[in-house]
């Protein structure tokens, strides 16, 4: 059985580039697409030290990626959780994020129940999510109330998911860079200082 790491954020935490920087580590990926779907509905990558492969869902090919890129067209969040249970079944590692996914409990449970997840829940401040949205969207500075509300509220809500996992699912509330050390180890990477 592999395991499953989810990590999970406001808009503008950091998801997305915590999975580029783990994705980096593995070697061959292989992008698998579906009849229909133009980019990638995962990837799979092999350990850079002969280690479980790791099952990537979603797409990563724009700035933003994961599990939000799989639309109800695909199958929407029970594709996704459909595909990281038979992954995990398989014995891969999977790794899964999205902002849609963050708020996710049920279908989190329901994974958690068989599978071994691990929630990496980014602390990354709301006013530092709201301006890292900012300047990837290069929004002026009248859209900055605006996005301060919403990375709140989504913190609010992101934090309720994950108190609703607990017991359930191993959740850890962690800063950016704690949170890729902790999934290096939990996917056994060797160290790397990037």
């Amino acid at each position: 059985m592999g395991l499953v790491l989810n990590p999970r954020g406001a808009g503008g935490a950091g998801k997305t580039e915590l999975v580029r920087r783990i994705m980096v580590s593995y070697r061959d990926a292989e992008a698998v697409h579906r009849p229909g779907r133009s980019r990638p509905i995962l990837y799979r990558l092999a350990h850079p030290a002969g280690g479980r492969k790791l099952v990537v869902l979603g797409h990563y090919e724009r700035r933003s990626g994961g599990c939000d890129t799989v639309t109800l067209r695909d199958g929407g969040m029970a594709e996704v959780f459909r595909l990281a249970a038979q992954s995990a079944a398989r014995g891969h590692d999977v790794l899964l994020e999205g902002l849609r996914l963050s708020e996710d409990h049920a279908f989190s449970a329901a994974l958690a129940a068989r599978h071994d997840l691990h929630v990496l829940r980014l602390t990354t401040p709301p006013e530092t999510c709201a301006r890292n949205l900012l300047a990837r969207r290069r929004a002026g500075a009248a859209a900055r109330p605006a996005y301060a509300d919403a990375a709140s509220l989504q913190h609010r809500r992101i934090a309720e998911a994950c108190a609703r996992l607990e017991g359930r699912a191993r959740v850890e509330h962690l800063g950016f860079d704690a949170a890729l050390r902790r999934a290096r180890a939990l996917l056994a990477l060797p160290f790397s200082e990037g």
